[in-house]
């Protein structure tokens, strides 16, 4: 352990201790403390690899500016651990590591590849033989890039948007932006300041959001914040820049070993929470405000065995050597000072990306070495060090060259050498190499890399630093969650009034469109098997319902429907299908006559809207005297079947339900259970079946009698396997946009001696023109199942796909839907389909896989 006692202002609460998990392995720390902080202080040193030599890094900035911290916490990549609140319970690992962060097997690259891996490299040595591309694409793939993200997780965060507007924003929580934050609110105004650490005494006349951060100036005053799980979108009518500077690296050999860090570094191991960040230290800085961190190490026990003041120096040659990735000394010039911790900083350069968003200039100071805000437009300030300091001191050399890497940017392990050779090849603009080096692009966005870039860019190419200028500042500011910037997760969800009798019966729900039905409540095969030999009872409430009255409506429907229904009787069901102008199939239900002038039209479940729109606009088109009313969430339908329906039933309702009392596709008006309900004889699954419409309000008490008489809840799965053995269609599955009557085998619905109906033209041309391909049922031995999708092969070539597949215990082999070449469409016909890569036969088979002359429905 390295912590230490008490320090004045230290954050750490110690009568509040917490525990958290590392790589399975139990760590504890305090309250106040960060993730990062915790495993510093239990004496973790190597946090993380880097993203291309898999070199070993420790903390270095302890601000989260830098991509050395970056773990995977509760299954989130990329958190910067060093300034993630510590949380009891929280699972941290390593990531980018091939075996562990201590014992990569990826270091290797490091050790080996360097002269196989130049800058650019994949641009070159991965373009021949091309054919070999996939796989070096895969393998880039799965090196590339730090974290993962976990395919398998279904849980989401909350996150929501809160909007504000203030007369003054204020950004940056140091002293020049609380000293502004109260100036403006002495004159009345009310002002907002957004603290990116927070922690200090609240302040009278203004509000303070902290810790946050803003992500980006955009026009109109916008400033989004981020807070975490909540997104502030506040409009200011002036806003106040407080940044502050960031400290530079140097850039020497040796510079990204493990125990090299920044001067802030040491202040906040050792002031916030009292930890001793080393034993031997050298200290090497060129400003006052870097090198008076020596009293922080002092004040820890810290031996500093070396203190350089380049200002008064001017050091010739500066490397860190270590071993295992950790320093163990620095050398300056030719003087080896045996040392575990390197504090080193350059010039403070100021944090100007949220002015350069808003409009201001960038320019390069040739008397500070640093890039510096200039021509910053209306309605935006900055005030503090963010505009550099006036007496800044003159800036080190661009680089110390020497023996070993010399890193530019850690963040993608980017060397000196990688831009020389850029500059070689061509790429001498600063866009241009860092499109090439991808130098500035890493986590980092250029905080601490671009700066050293452009002076390293100008030395090379000997031209001076204001000429090379800077990339173009871009939000996010600083790294921002998706999450958060698409907001809450609104996933819009529909219930049937039965959702919560499904949940109390284990069914597992699956989403169908908007609706959220049940899947199965167990095993689908028993539940296919008791509709089969007993009973069962599904709910269908997701249908679409839909009533459609007046002097007109026979007529209306007579013209949406290629099929007729002017000639339907009272009482009298018949199923028909929906086309485009185009003649496509657009969907498909039944229709029952009411009355001489009220129809009741089905849908499928997620046709219901569409379909009411469709009736209402031609109905407007036309101009018939007709009503058109949605009643999908006022009413609740459930399909009783099996050979036990007709008795369930009659022992549920006085009416006469025999077979001649109610007929096949008959439609009554019957009290089932006290209920009233419009009962449907139908049977799509392809047994005796009664589809029971009735309120949503009374439809558990239907549904709590049907099972208590007997029947057997079954779902989505079970239904699929029914309907594919009586060969039946589900529209937008089995069908596409392309669909067309004729194709679907579906001929005899299509009344040609009508008149008029919508895609009557579309239909006609059709029947002259032929079909192109064919929908049929098959079989296949064997216990082989195609998956939806699957190809259908012929001479080689994909001559069709598989729209539905199932096994079929009633039938005793696989079932499925096929579109086909025409001349395939013929009984018996062999075809082939693509099983996990290899060609398996089936058999095409044009009538129902059960019941084919449907006696059961009948019956």
């Amino acid at each position: 352990m390295t912590r230490l006692g008490p320090q004045p202002g230290e954050r750490i609460d110690r009568e509040r201790p917490v525990t958290f998990t590392y790589e399975g392995r139990s760590v504890s720390g305090y309250a106040g403390d960060t993730i990062g902080s915790a495993l510093y202080a239990d004496g973790r040193r190597v946090f993380s690899r880097s993203f291309k030599y898999h070199r070993p890094r420790g903390l270095a900035c302890c601000s989260g500016r830098c991509p050395n911290c970056m773990m995977t916490v509760d299954g989130v990549p990329n958190v910067r651990v060093c300034i993630e609140p510590i949380r009891a319970g929280a699972q941290v690992r390593g990531q980018n590591v091939l075996g562990s962060v201590d014992r990569d097997l990826l270091s290797v690259v490091d050790r080996f590849g360097g002269p196989f891996t130049p800058v650019g490299f994949y641009y070159r040595t991965m373009i021949r033989p091309r054919r070999a591309w996939p796989l070096y694409e895969k393998a880039l793939r799965n090196l590339a890039g730090l974290g993962r993200v976990d395919e398998r997780a279904t849980g989401h965060r909350r996150y929501d948007t809160e909007h504000r507007r203030v007369d003054v924003l204020v950004v940056g929580g140091g002293r020049s932006g609380r000293t502004a934050a109260a100036e403006a609110a002495s004159s009345g105004a009310s002002v907002l300041l957004v603290d990116e650490r927070g922690g200090s005494d609240p302040p009278g006349g203004y509000d303070v959001l902290a810790p946050a951060r803003a992500i980006g100036i955009y026009e109109g005053g916008l400033v989004p914040v981020d807070t975490g799980d909540v997104l502030y979108r506040i409009r200011a009518r002036r806003i106040v820049v407080a940044t502050g500077t960031l400290e530079q690296p140097l850039v020497f050999p040796g510079n990204d070993l493990v125990g090299v860090v920044l001067p802030e570094a040491v202040r906040r191991l050792v002031d916030d929470w009292a930890i001793r960040p080393g034993a031997r230290a050298a200290v090497v800085a060129t400003d006052e405000r870097a090198l008076g961190v020596t009293e922080q190490l002092e004040r820890a026990g810290v031996e500093v065995v070396k203190v350089a003041d380049l200002r008064a120096t001017g050091a010739r040659s500066l490397s860190a050597h270590g071993r295992a990735g950790r320093v163990t000394g620095l050398t300056v010039d030719g003087d080896e000072i045996a040392c575990d911790l390197v504090v080193a900083s350059g010039v403070r350069q100021p944090s100007y990306s949220l002015l350069a968003q808003a409009g201001a200039r960038v320019e390069y100071d040739v008397t500070r070495g640093i890039f510096v805000p200039t021509d910053i437009p209306d309605g935006v300030e900055a005030v503090g060090s963010v505009l550099g300091d006036a007496d800044g001191p003159t800036p080190p050399p661009a680089a110390y060259d020497g023996e070993g890497k010399c890193f530019v940017c850690i963040c993608e392990d980017v060397t000196v050498k990688d831009l020389k050779r850029a500059v070689r090849e061509g790429f001498d603009s600063i866009e241009l190499a860092k499109r090439y080096t991808t130098v500035t692009m890493g986590p980092c966005q250029g905080k601490l890399c671009q700066l050293a870039s452009a002076r390293v860019l100008a030395r090379e190419t000997e031209t001076a630093e204001e000429r090379i200028g800077a990339t173009t500042a871009r939000p996010p500011w600083m790294p921002v969650e998706l999450g958060l910037l698409a907001g809450r997760h609104h996933e819009p969800m529909k219930r049937s009034s039965l959702h919560f009798r499904h949940e109390q019966a284990g069914a597992q729900m699956m989403w169908t469109g908007q609706w959220r039905r049940p899947f199965a409540y167990g095993d689908p095969t028993a539940e296919v098997r008791a509709v089969h030999e007993s009973l069962g009872v599904i709910d269908v409430s997701t249908l679409g319902k839909i009533v459609v009255e007046g002097p007109d409506a026979p007529e209306l429907l007579e013209r949406l429907y290629p099929n007729r229904f002017a000639d339907l009787k009272l009482g009298r069901v018949r199923y028909g299908v929906l086309t485009t102008d185009g003649g496509r199939v657009m969907d498909d239900g039944t229709i029952a006559r009411l009355g001489d002038e009220l129809f009741y039209v089905t849908t499928t479940s997620t046709g219901s809207e569409g379909v009411a729109e469709w009736f209402e606009w031609w109905n407007a088109v036309w101009g018939y005297e007709a009503e058109i009313v949605n009643l999908t969430g006022a009413l609740a339908a459930l399909n009783l079947a099996g050979p036990r329906a007709r008795d369930a039933l009659a022992a549920l309702t006085d009416a006469d339900v025999s077979a001649d009392g109610f007929r096949y596709l008959d439609a009554k008006e019957i009290r089932v259970a006290g209920v009233p309900c419009l009962a449907l004889r139908i049977g799509f699954v392809g047994e005796l079946g009664y589809e029971l419409h009735c309120a949503a309000s009374a439809a558990e008490h239907l549904w709590d009698a049907l099972v208590a008489g007997g029947a057997t809840p079954f779902g989505l799965e079970p239904q699929r396997v029914l309907r594919l053995e009586k060969a039946h269609v589900i529209v937008g599955q089995d069908t596409d946009s392309e669909s067309n009557l004729l194709s679907a085998g579906m001929p005899w619905i299509v009344k040609h001696e009508k008149d008029d109906f919508v895609g009557k033209w579309a239909a006609e041309h059709v029947a002259e023109q032929g079909i192109r391909e064919r929908l049929v049922g098959f079989t296949m031995r064997d216990g082989v199942l195609p998956a939806e999708g699957a190809q259908i092969v012929r001479g080689g070539r994909i001559a069709g796909r598989v729209t539905s597949a199932r096994v079929s215990e009633r039938v005793g082999c696989t079932v499925g839907l096929a579109w086909v070449p025409p001349d395939q469409a013929e009984e018996g016909t062999s075809i082939w389909i693509r099983v996990r890569g290899a060609l398996h036969e089936a058999s095409v088979t044009l009538a129902p896989f059960y019941d084919p002359k449907g006696e059961l429905l009948r019956s």
